[in-house]
């Protein structure tokens, strides 16, 4: 069995409160998970209380579970994962309908 492959790319779709913590918190928290070279957040849906944000975290070798402590940690919580890429690169993606 060889070596595992690296994660490149993890999409998040997760949700943040609106006081207390910003999405350049949350990037910056992220950003310090070890493997991590770039992170963008969009928020996608604004509520009352709670920021909806698409997460997209690329690098190599990411920890998701590491990623899953550090949003809970400034109070987010994850909705689901989108879209992982695993490999020596990240291919194109590809169309669906």
């Amino acid at each position: 069995m060889g070596q595992r492959p690296p994660i490149r790319r993890i999409v998040i779709d997760a949700a943040i409160p609106t006081k207390g913590i910003t999405i350049v918190d949350v990037a910056k928290e992220l950003y310090k998970v070890e493997g991590v070279k770039a992170v963008r957040i969009t928020v996608d849906d604004v509520d009352v209380d709670v920021l909806g944000l698409a997460i997209v975290v690329e690098g190599v070798d990411i920890d998701y579970n590491e990623l899953e402590d550090v949003l809970e940690k400034v109070g987010g919580v994850v909705h689901s994962v989108d879209e992982v890429v695993v490999g020596e690169y990240i291919p194109e993606a590809g169309r669906t309908a």
